[in-house]
């Protein structure tokens, strides 16, 4: 059965230099696994899809060579596949909490035209959200996608005006932070996670819980200071969510910066449905310690590509 495997940037920058530059790599041991790899691709026993996260990246890939390098490999590889944006994910996921259908991988890994984006919107549990779409869609589809990969860069205001969001939400979580280190006591740091999240992601709830039929009594029950931290911990990707932010305010020293949003969100997705994550180091550390509090884990969360190489290869044998 073909694995599904996302990919953070970084690790793609290796497999394209496996193709480019492979002299590069100053890890033998990764040089080697980037090489197996694209032999599984190739082999269809392995599907690297892409998401929003590595379009906006790849944009700021630098020179036009190495973004036109980076951007050939994804293209070369991902066949198509791309992960739904976490903001879907994580409002159906809410939906699914008060009763609607629950998310699979297969309805978060998609050939689905626009099925990146956030204002997608899924057809959870049918069969038609993995299928291919028909040939004309599937053509426009991939070429605006390729175009936007291989040349668009959005222009000055746009990305000042994403980098203020950003700045705004990674200012939150610094200031609790900044908080708990200067007023110590004893706490559960998942609530403090969890009410931290309730509050933040107040507007969606009430939307999935208006998507879903949910009175505003049962919303009570669902979210009573008692259900608060399983309301989270039962779902795929904002369970995770929560053991990261709950494991990051515990350290006093942890600095949040912008790259966080993308970090947590995408790999933290990402390994809620996937086979296998291999996630930049940081995160990734945060991902597998998250897995051993949570009842349902998914993917197998890896640090390197020779990590991933090493488990497809022994679970093969």
């Amino acid at each position: 059965m073909t694995k599904v495997v996302y990919l953070d940037q970084n690790h793609w920058v290796t497999m394209a230099r496996a193709r480019v530059a492979p002299e590069k790599i100053q890890v033998a041991e990764e040089r080697l696994a980037a090489d197996a790899l694209w032999e599984l691709v190739a082999a269809g026993q392995v599907r690297l899809p892409l998401s929003s996260a590595h379009l906006v990246e790849t944009a700021h890939a630098g020179t036009k060579d190495r973004r036109r390098h980076l951007a050939q490999a994804m293209l070369d590889a991902y066949d198509g596949w791309h992960m739904l944006n976490p903001l879907v994910v994580r409002r159906y996921e809410f939906v699914s909490a008060f009763g609607g259908t629950a998310l699979t991988s297969r309805d978060v890994f998609t050939t689905a035209a626009e099925s990146p984006f956030f204002n997608y919107t899924p057809t959870i549990g049918s069969a038609a959200s993995g299928a291919a779409q028909s040939r004309m869609a599937d053509v426009v589809w991939r070429a605006a996608w390729t175009n936007v990969l291989m040349e668009e860069t959005r222009p000055k205001e746009d990305q000042n005006a994403t980098k203020a969001v950003v700045e705004r939400w990674a200012a939150v979580p610094a200031t609790l932070a900044q908080y708990l280190r200067e007023h110590p006591a004893e706490r559960d740091m998942r609530m403090v996670a969890a009410r931290y999240m309730l509050d933040d992601l107040k507007v969606e709830i009430a939307q999935a819980c208006a998507l879903a039929g949910t009175s505003t009594e049962e919303l009570s029950n669902h979210l009573s200071p008692e259900e608060t931290v399983s309301f989270f911990t039962r779902l795929p990707f904002n369970g995770r969510v929560l053991e990261v932010t709950q494991a990051r305010l515990r350290n006093a020293s942890d600095r949040w910066v912008n790259n966080d949003l993308n970090d947590l969100f995408f790999l933290a997705c990402a390994a809620g449905y996937a086979d296998h994550v291999v996630a930049e180091k940081k995160t990734g550390r945060f991902l597998q310690d998250a897995d051993k509090a949570l009842a349902a884990p998914r993917a197998s969360v890896h640090l390197n590509l020779h990590s991933l190489i090493h488990e497809i290869q022994a679970s093969e044998g």
